[in-house]
C-alpha cells in the first residue's frame, strides 16, 4: 500500500486504498515506509500520501496467512499504544489511540479478528497525527535484518514500554503472549546497532523521555535475552 501511496503522488492520480492485512493502518496515514538499497526509510507526514479515498472491511482479510494477520496487528496496537506515549500527541490523538488499542486488546484476547480492521483504522488516525516512538526505533534495526516488522515490534514496542514504564506494559505484554511471538536475537553486535537507533530522532525525540545510547543498549540486550 506504501508503494501505491508513493506512487500514485508521484504520477498525480487519485489514490483509492483498501487494506487488507490491518496493521499498519496506513489508508488513514500521511506517511510511507518503504525500502531504497535494501534499507527502511520512513517518509512524510506528507498530505500527498493522505488517500482520496479508502475502504475497510475485514472481508478483505480472508484468505491472509495467519502470520501475516498476527505481525499486522502487532503493528497495529504497537503504533496505537507508542502514540498515546508521544510527546507530539495531544487530547486528540490520545483519545484515539487509547480507543484503538481497546478495540484491538479485545479482539485479540476474546478472538474477535473481524474488529481487527476498525482497530487498526483507529490507530492510524490516532498515531499518524503524532508519531510512534522508541519501539519503533529499536525495530528497523531487526527490519534491517529481514525480521517482520510486527514481529520485530513485539518485542521493541515490549521492552520500549518496560523502559518508558507506560500505562499499556502489561496489557501489550498479554497481547504478543496471546499472539505467540517467539523470542528474537539481534545478529549485528549490539553496540553497533545502538549507534544505528540513536540517529533515529523521528522516534526517539518523540518518546516520553530521553534516551542515550546506553539506554538503548540495555534494551537490545534484553530482547537478545528475552527479558521482556
Amino acid at each position: 500500500m506504501d508503494v501505491v501511496k508513493y506512487a500514485s503522488a508521484e504520477f498525480g492520480v487519485e489514490k483509492i486504498l483498501i487494506p487488507t492485512t490491518f496493521g499498519t493502518g496506513a489508508e488513514m496515514t500521511t506517511y510511507c515506509v518503504l525500502k531504497f538499497d535494501g534499507k527502511k526509510k520512513l517518509l512524510g507526514p506528507e498530505e500527498r500520501f493522505l488517500a482520496d479515498r479508502a475502504i475497510v472491511d475485514s472481508y478483505f482479510m480472508d484468505g491472509t496467512p495467519e502470520q501475516i494477520i498476527k505481525n499486522s496487528v502487532c503493528d497495529a496496537c504497537a503504533q496505537a499504544t507508542e502514540g498515546y506515549d508521544s510527546k507530539l500527541g495531544n487530547d486528540l490523538t490520545r483519545t484515539l489511540c487509547k480507543q484503538a488499542f481497546d478495540v484491538l486488546y479485545d479482539a485479540i484476547m476474546n478472538d474477535k479478528p473481524e474488529n481487527y480492521p476498525y482497530g487498526s483504522m483507529i490507530s492510524g488516525m490516532g498515531f499518524g497525527n503524532c508519531s510512534t516512538t522508541l519501539g519503533h526505533a529499536l525495530s528497523y534495526v531487526f527490519s534491517n535484518e529481514g525480521v517482520a516488522h510486527g514481529y520485530s515490534l513485539s518485542s521493541c514496542t515490549t521492552i520500549a514500554h518496560k523502559h518508558n514504564n507506560s500505562i499499556f506494559y502489561e496489557k501489550f505484554k498479554q497481547v504478543i503472549e496471546k499472539l505467540g511471538f517467539d523470542k528474537m536475537e539481534l545478529k549485528a553486535p549490539v553496540d553497533e546497532a545502538a549507534d544505528v537507533v540513536m540517529t533515529d530522532k523521528g522516534h526517539l525525540n518523540p518518546n516520553p523521555i530521553p534516551i542515550s545510547k546506553e539506554d538503548v543498549i540495555k534494551c537490545l540486550n534484553a530482547i537478545n535475552d528475552g527479558n521482556l
